[in-house]
This record gives C-alpha cells, structure tokens and sequence, in this order.
C-alpha cells in the first residue's frame, strides 16, 4: 500500500507542476513573438545527442525531456544528456527508438525498431515482446491507455491492443486500410484513430471503420495525427495538413504548402505547428502562415518530432539534429529581420517612436514593427554610423565613420566634414546643446557647431585627450565628455578634466547616464563611476561587477541599471550600485544575461553611440556584434516565475555509482558520499540556484549556487537523510524538496558493546600500571639525587662555554649588518663617481612623476652628456677619463640643490631630475651647470684638458608615463649636439 501510495503521489506531484508549467506558458505566450524572432538553440551528437535524427520527443512528470533516437532514448536535464541503449539498458531490446509516449501512471513507454516495446518508471526498465504476445515487427508508435493498456502500431504486422494481460490484433482483414501503420491518437472516449500507408481508419471498441474520399480525406498515407484540446482532430498527410470538421475532413488552409506533413502539434496558445519533408517548420496562427527553414537556423528540413514542454518551449527533433525555440528573456533582430548589417554600431529613438539604428553599412528604421533600410538613393553616404542625436531643427543627426556629419530628415539636410571645419571625419559621439548648436566628438578632438560656425577642443584646451567616444547634454547645461583618457565637463568656456586614474587607473569613459539630482554616471574601462558632487567613486570588479569594461548605462522604470560589455549585458539593482559606490557593502549581486539567454552574440559594441537606449515602451535595447538585442524588463519575472522541480540523479558511494533509491544501507567504512541533481527547467537551466542540507550532519540550509553536486567524507555511521531544493534567478525556493536518506553501519569496534570492554581492560590496566609505577618511583628518586649533583657541575661548565659563543656570535652579527648595509649602498651607487646609479635615479623618476601628477606639481628632468668624451680615453688615457668624470660629478654635486636627485645615467651620460621645478627654471638651472663644467680646471690630472656638456631638458607636460620624460629629454639632448654641443636645449 505504501509502494502505491507513492506512486499516486508522484503522480500527482508530475501533473500539478505540469498543469502550473501549462499556466506559466500560457502566461508567458499571451502574446507569442513572431516565429523568426523566437531564441533558437540546437544540439547535434557535438553536444551530446547519440544520434542527431530525433524521431519522438516526450517529458515525465518528474521534469525530465527524452529524445528517441536510432542510438538510444536520450534523457536531458537542460545541461546534459544521458544516454540509455542496449548496452547500459538490456530492457531495451533495440537501439532504434521511434516512439515516446509518457501514461497516466507518470511511465515512459518506447516503441523499438525491432525490439518491442519498453517501459521505464521509478528508475526501472522493463519489456514487453513477441514472448508476451506482441507481433514481430518493428515498432513504429504507441499510445497508453487511461486504464493501463496499450496500443501498438507496427511498421507491417497492423495494430495490437494490449490490455496488460494479453494482446489483440487488428489487421487489414478487420477493416484497417493497410497493415503498415504510421500514427495513433486517442479520444477521451477511448476511440483511437490510426495513420495508415492506405489511408487513416477510426476503431471502436473492436469495430474498425475507414475514412477516405467520401469523408473528405485525400488519397494516400495518414503520417501523423493530432488530437487537440477542443476536439478537433489534425491530420498530416503527403497533401499537407487536414482537419476534421464534424465527419468531414477539410484543409488547414489553402496558405499551407501541398507537403508531406511527418508531425503536428498545437501549443498552448492555440497555434498549430506543422512538421513538413521539403519545407521544414510552418506555424498556423491566426489565419497567418510562418516558416522557418533550414536556411534560418533548423538543423534540417524534415521534421521528425514536435513537442511543447511544461514551460512554453517548442522542441523540433529533425534529421540533422534538434532545435528548441523559446521566448527568451532577450530578442535579436538581424539582416534576417531587415536590417542593414547584423554589426550595431548606435541607436536612438525619437519622439514619434520610431528607432533609428546605426550598422556598419548604414542606416535602418524600425517602425510600426518593421524594419527598412535607408541608402544611398535615400541621399545617405552609405558608410558605417557610428553615433546618433536627434536634431531640434527637425531630422536626426549621425555621425559617420568617414564622411562627418549628417542631419538626415526625409533626405540629408545638411553635411559637415573636416573641409568644413570639423575636427575629424570620423564622428563618434553627438549631442545638441540648450542652445541649439551642436556638438560632435571625433577621433581627433571636439567640434563645437554654433551658428554655422566651428569652434574645435583638444588638448591643449583643456580636453583630457582628443579621440572622444561619448558626450552627454547635461539638465543643467553642462557638455560631458567621454574620452580615452578620462572624462571632461565642459560649462560655458571652461574645461574641467577629470582625473579618473585614482579609480582603478580607470580611463575609457564609453557613455553617460545622469539622475534627476544631477548624479552623473559614466560606464568606463574599469566599471561604473559615479560623480556626485565633486566626488568620483567607483563600483568594479571589486564590488562584483564580472567584468572590467561596460559601454552603457541604462536604467529601466524599476530603477535598475543595464549596463552593456563584451560578455553580455549585467542586470543590478541601482540601491545595490548606490550602496557599493557609497561603501557600504563589499559586494552586490549582477545578474549576466548573454548567449544562453536570447542575444545572438554576447559582444556588446561600443565606443560610439549611443550603443544602447530605452524606449517609449520600456524595453531596453542594446547593439551588439551580431545584431539589435532587446529585452522587456517587466518580463523578465515571467521567465523565472515557476519554481523548477529538482531530481537527485547520481549518487556515488567510494566513487561507485549506485541507484537512486528512496532509502540505501552503505557498509561500515564509507569514506565518501557524493549527490548529484538537477533542476529540471528549461528556459534559464545554467542560473539555476541550488541548497542542500543532511539531516544528521547539516544544522541549516548549505548554499551551492549553481553547483550541482554535494559532497560528504568520513561521516560518523548512524542515519541520514539528504534534502535538496531549487530556485531559479531572484526567485523564491521550491517547496518540493527531492531526497534521500541513508545509512552507514557502524564497524565491530565502533559498536557500544565493543567500547565497554574496551573501557574495563583498560581501566585494569591502568590499575596495574599504577602500582608498578609507584614502585619504579621510588626507585628512581634515589637514583635521582645522584644525577642531579653531578648535573649542577655539568650545567655551571655549559654556561661559561655559551657565555663565550654568545659574545661571538653577537660580533659576527655587527659585520654582517655593516656589510649588507656596504652592500645596499654598492646596489644605488655609481662605484666610480659616488653618484646614484641608474637604477636608484629610475625608482625615485617613477615616484617623483606620480607624486606630481597626485599634487599636480611641476617635475623637470635633464640628461647631461660629456661632449667628445672619447677623445679623452684616446687623447689621454682611460684613466684620465676617470678622473674627468669624477670631477664633473663634483660639479654636478656643487651646482644642485639638496632636493635634486643627480645619476650617472651610463658611460658619460648623467640625469638630473628637479622636483617642483618647471622645465623653465631647470633649464637656468642646467646652463649655470654647463659653465661650471666649462670653467673647471683638469690640470691636477691632464694638462689643457677643456671639459664641456651639452644638456636636454624636459618637463611632465602632456606625458602620461615617466619614461616619456626620458624620451623627451633624450630627443633635445640630441638636439644640442648636432647644434654645437656645448649648449642647452630643452
């Protein structure tokens, strides 16, 4: 009783998720996309199908999808698959599966080539054959019955009816159209009508009746049949699909193609779905016809199978492999939908609602759900558009990769280029000012549009670099740049640089995004910044963004931000950015969306724009590598509304995979239990969320994540049970647990009576050892007072000689410590001239330049080279050379202040670097430095020997790395040789 009350419960449990997977599709297709705009996803034998023809496709009330193949029936979770065939499954007589059918008792029934029928239910396999009764034939559909019994259609051998005892035949002599059946499908009055190679037939009872051309039904085979929820029979024939209207049979439409119809199927929207040979997918909704081919992304043109699970998918099993579409969080459209080119570089909508999309071959417009394309013959350059603006003075405004830019309005209205003024050609970012003028940033500086006039920024007026990549019209006013190298506010004719080095040496600055309070926030190479106030802060990697580089910043009408990168779109809570930015919490949770969820690629674009945008409706859309993706926030609850079922699939004991039973007795000495589950839904299976706990060993609830596995080792033995829930992205926990329980026997020694003798030998022994002990203690006592005499000698003896080696050590220590310090100072020091080296003048340079750009202070630097110092080694001698070094070196000590930093660069090469020095104040102080060099005397060491130097001077300016210092003043040193020598340039 208890065995069959499990199995009521199980079943019902599979029908109430199934009815509530009925309701949240019927939910969730209200109002179902168009056929091309479904996310599409295939699997062949490369993802693990065994065989890439999918003949049946069905799913158990547990959750579980199976595939029917010719090389076995594939179980899917949503993330793998698992195959069972002949030689893991001796139940299954053949390979070659045609048929799926799940029966009220939740059991899976399969229909074999050549070795009858199977059944699996509650983990076991079981068969039926020719030895029961059935006929020898292959297998070609079956159809459970409400009251347990079966019907089977064979490929030769007419129709068997079993009744879970014995079998009854149907042949051609009992009135079927032919013995080579195709299809079954069931009335809820247990009337079966049947697909023949001759026709299709209706049995009653044992009565068998054959329809044909007086009921309306072509000439030929009947391949499927579908019986929908009203009643009304669907029949898919080589003349295309009919239906059955009262005893009349008439055609679907006269839209349909005249094709041989394999399968049908009705979702739960009403809309038919038809299976073709040469066509591939129709759907039949609402009087309208759509297709989709094996040109648009079916695997192949013959439809095999057809099959609408709990949550809304559709899955079409065909010769080529299997395809799931399914209303997907994301939307993509692509050339397939009529833009211009699938690369997205900008896009904006204006006021009449219509979307204006920039691609790398011009302009589209999406309009009253269509889109068109805008040419050359529409006046446009025909070039990639990288950004878009809407234009006060009517029109649009886009910016081109190489012809400037463009105000379009029913035709181009206006065309400025860099021979008009523009700063660069290529246009990358627009905006229009509260004035009306406009500005355009380009790949080589700001152009500022008034009037008809051109007034260009770049870096000398303030611009933080010239390639600008966003701009953003403030409420107040204020023009926001983007550029490569930080941001800059632009407000009236000042330019406010701002330094975003400090934020994780952040510097791209791709897009703008401001709040009612004049908050800006800036999507940058190394996160989202915020500017409020005065302030910059950051919220990174850090604070749990996955990536470094976002592009766009959107925030939708449940104040959540949309932020866009090259690894799919991340989805946060604006307070969570808020409290990250504010300090507040460490980490914030982001949702990931990409590929998996309806984009066709993950690769945002950007660096033009705007790449992103929200609409009138509330939709956000995003430009992407591979087309215009677009999700509607307020759906996005819909896909993780139902509660996915959980199922534990594999348990492992000691590494051995053992069955999956309610209950398992596991032999003393189990070092290691392993689960392994699955929450079997369909539409987001990869963000599942999963806990577990064991009863017995877990106080509460453990957090997995996405993990799919628990693991224990070395557990106590006693009893335990495992419980593990679900929960899909931001949803509640399933209620439904799936679980196990378990028990590990205990070794002999492990047992209470074993630790009770255990316990009494040893407190014997213990008592025997005591008084042994005592006696040994006193023995020992006397034996004691000897050896401790004789030890205090010893110790007094031990302590003189430590007292010496003590004293030893410590002078040792004092050599070692003056010689490491000898040795420092040989690591910074030129061991000729005593100046710094070239590697202390290379650390203190790297740290001066970052203190001067923190304090904004000036930094200048020299490098010093001892003209025609050759002719000194060759003149003199080598030594001679020495010693001129040296004397220079002096000078160099004597002329510089106590803060310079002086080096022997390398050779006659020496580098002076001046803090808080500009380069004009270094360069007197270099020239007082040459004519101390040109008025020493040398005669100590050579007699007429005339030392002179030539100097190159640079400052930090405009340089944003320390070594471009070196260069620099490397270049004007140069220059004051080929001058002359003898002089300072700088």
């Amino acid at each position: 009783m208890r065995r069959r009350g499990e199995v009521v419960g199980r079943w019902v449990s599979g029908a109430l998720l199934a009815l509530l997977g009925l309701l949240c599709a019927g939910a969730q297709a209200a109002s179902p996309r168009a056929l091309n705009e479904y996310f599409r996803e295939t699997w062949t034998t490369r993802q693990g199908l065994p065989h890439n023809l999918v003949q049946g496709i069905a799913q158990t009330p547990d959750g579980y999808l199976w595939f029917a193949t010719w090389e076995g029936v594939a179980r899917y979770n949503g993330l793998e698959f698992k195959t069972f065939d002949r030689g893991n499954t001796p139940a299954l007589g053949d390979n070659g599966v045609r048929s799926l059918r799940v029966s009220a008792d939740g059991a899976l029934w399969l229909g074999t080539s050549r070795g009858g029928v199977s059944r699996y239910a509650q983990g076991r396999w079981s068969q039926l054959s020719m030895r029961d009764g059935m006929a020898q034939d292959e297998i070609m559909d079956i159809l459970p019955t409400p009251s347990g019994g079966l019907w089977i259609a064979t490929e030769s051998a007419g129709l068997d009816r079993y009744d879970g005892k014995s079998f009854h035949h149907f042949r051609k002599t009992d009135g079927l159209p032919s013995d080579a059946m195709y299809s079954l499908a069931l009335e809820p009055d247990g009337t079966l009508w049947v697909g023949t190679t001759e026709g299709l037939a209706r049995v009653r009872g044992d009565t068998v009746e054959a329809f044909g051309a007086a009921q309306g039904m072509p000439p030929g085979p009947v391949f499927s049949l579908f019986l929908a929820p009203d009643g009304t029979l669907f029949v898919g024939t080589e003349h295309g699909p009919y239906k059955r209207n009262a005893l009349r049979f008439e055609k679907v439409s006269p839209d349909l193609p005249e094709d041989t119809i394999p399968r049908l199927r009705m979702d739960a929207t009403g809309a038919l779905w038809i299976g073709t040979v040469n066509y591939g997918l129709l759907r039949y909704r609402d009087g309208k016809v759509e297709n989709l081919g094996s040109l648009a992304g079916l695997p192949n043109n013959r439809v095999a199978a057809l099959f609408e699970d709990r949550e809304g998918s559709i899955w079409v099993g065909t010769n080529g492999g299997l395809l799931r579409l399914r209303d997907a969080p994301f939307g993509t459209y692509t050339t397939e939908h009529g833009l211009s080119d699938d690369y997205i570089r900008s896009l904006l909508e204006t006021k009449d609602n219509t979307l204006w999309v920039g691609t790398s071959r011009g302009l589209s417009r999406y309009k009253d759900g269509k889109f068109s394309v805008l040419s050359r013959a529409d006046g446009l350059p025909g070039d990639s558009i990288l950004s878009l603006a809407t234009a006060r003075a009517g029109g649009i405004w886009m910016g081109t990769y190489a012809n400037g830019l463009v105000r379009w309005d029913n035709g181009v209205k206006e065309v400025r280029g860099s021979d008009g003024g523009l700063a660069g050609n290529q246009v990358r970012a627009i905006t229009e000012g509260k004035d009306g003028s406009v500005w355009a940033g380009t790949s080589r500086g700001l152009s500022h549009v008034i009037n008809g006039k051109v007034h260009n920024f770049n870096v000398a007026d303030g611009l933080p670099r010239e390639y600008i990549t966003s701009l953003m019209a403030a409420a107040d006013g204020r023009i926001w740049v983007g550029t490569a190298n930080g941001a800059a506010v632009i407000d009236g004719e000042k330019i406010q640089a701002l330094d975003m080095h400090e934020l994780d040496e952040a510097e791209d600055v791709f897009g703008f995004h401001e709040d009612a309070d004049g908050t800006m926030w800036m999507a940058s190479d190394r996160g989202l910044v915020r500017y409020r106030k005065g302030k910059l802060s950051l919220v990174g990697r850090r604070q749990g963004l996955p990536v470094d580089t976002i592009f766009q910043v959107i925030e939708d009408r449940d104040q959540h931000f949309w932020l866009t990168s090259n690894r799919g779109v991340l989805h946060l809570s604006r307070a969570d950015a808020e409290a990250a930015a504010d300090g507040k919490v460490q980490h914030i949770p982001v949702e990931v969306f990409g590929e998996a969820d309806g984009m066709a690629s993950a690769q945002c674009n950007g660096g033009s724009g705007p790449s992103a945008g929200i609409s009138h409706e509330g939709r956000v859309w995003v430009a992407t590598a591979k087309g215009l993706s677009v999700v509607d926030p307020e759906r996005l609850a819909g896909f993780a509304r139902q509660q996915p079922p959980v199922v534990i699939e594999d348990v492992r004991v000691d590494d051995r995979s053992l069955p999956t039973q309610e209950h398992l007795d596991l032999a003393a000495g189990t070092r290691k239990v392993e689960l392994h589950f699955a929450g079997l839904s369909y539409l987001m299976p990869q963000k599942i969320r999963y806990r577990y706990r064991l009863d017995g060993f877990d106080d509460e609830w453990v957090e997995r994540g996405t993990l799919r596995f628990a693991q224990y080792t070395n557990l106590d033995p006693g009893e335990y049970r495992f419980r593990v829930n679900a929960a899909n992205p931001d949803g509640l926990w399933n209620s439904q647990e799936a679980g196990l329980s378990f028990d590990i026997q205990p070794f002999f020694w492990q047992r209470p009576l074993f630790w009770f003798l255990v316990a009494a030998v040893t407190l014997f022994i213990m008592l025997a050892a005591y008084r042994w002990r005592i006696h040994q203690l006193r023995v020992n006592e006397r034996r004691l007072k000897v050896l401790v005499e004789q030890r205090t000698t010893d110790l007094r003896e031990q302590t003189q000689r430590l007292t010496v080696a003590n004293d030893e050590k410590s002078l040792l220590v004092e050599r070692l410590r003056l010689q490491a310090e000898a040795s420092e100072r040989q690591a910074r020091e030129d061991a000729l001239t005593g100046l710094a080296n070239r590697r202390y003048f290379d650390e203190r340079l790297a740290d001066e330049f970052a203190r001067a750009c923190r304090d904004r202070q000036p930094l200048s630097l020299a490098l010093l080279d001892v003209d025609n110092f050759k002719r000194i080694n060759d003149g003199w001698s080598h030594a001679v050379g020495d010693a001129a070094l040296k004397a220079v070196a002096a000078v160099m000590r004597a002329e510089t202040r106590g803060v310079d930093v002086v080096a022997r660069y390398g050779g006659e090469e020496f580098a002076l670097l001046f803090p808080r020095t500009t380069r004009e104040e270094a360069m007197v102080l270099s020239e007082r430095l040459r004519e101390a060099v040109m008025r020493c005397d040398f005669s100590d060491f050579a007699q007429d020997l005339k030392i002179s130097v030539s100097i190159g001077v640079s400052d930090r300016e405009g340089l944003a790395h320390h070594e471009r210092m070196v260069s620099r003043a490397d270049t004007h040193l140069y220059e004051a040789k080929d001058g002359g020598r003898n002089q300072v340039r700088g």
